[in-house]
């Protein structure tokens, strides 16, 4: 059995200065992380109304393909908060081989991204990052044939 020499034996406790690097390590990290937390939540909202935005204009599309017109697409669909507006351009129409005359339109869809709101009209801060007026805008030319 070994015996201790209390002599030789020595406590040693941490000290104030080893305390606060510590304390300063640990709150540097935490800070980190609810930054992180923070983007990652933002970029999640971004990202859930851009494919909302999308899957409405596609509505859109479709309905047009079908044959209805500007008005009834716009009057048909429900109101999506993320989409700002639905445009329509006609263009010049072309006749194609096997399918007859076409008749293009140019569509645009204008939505905001980073939206989310507040139910207090007074509050107009937002808890996420970035601007929350910044809108985007996609546009493509949908073509339908007009031979029944």
């Amino acid at each position: 059995m070994k015996t201790i020499d209390i002599k030789n034996f020595k406590e040693r406790g941490y000290t104030l200065i080893e305390t606060l690097v510590a304390s300063s390590v640990m709150m540097v990290a935490i800070a980190a992380a609810s930054s992180l937390s923070l983007t990652m939540v933002t970029q999640e909202e971004i990202s859930e109304r851009t494919v909302r935005a999308t899957n409405h204009f596609e509505n859109a599309i479709t309905l047009y393909q079908l044959g209805l017109d500007p008005d009834e697409i716009i009057a048909l669909l429900p109101a999506e908060p993320a989409v700002s507006q639905i445009t329509f351009t006609p263009q010049s129409g072309k006749t194609v081989a096997g399918l007859g005359a076409i008749d293009p339109m140019e569509m645009e869809v204008t939505y905001s991204p980073a939206g989310a709101t507040s139910k207090n009209k007074k509050d107009e801060a937002s808890w996420t990052g970035g601007d929350n007026k910044k809108e985007r805008s996609h546009t493509v030319v949908v073509i339908r044939s007009t031979q029944q």
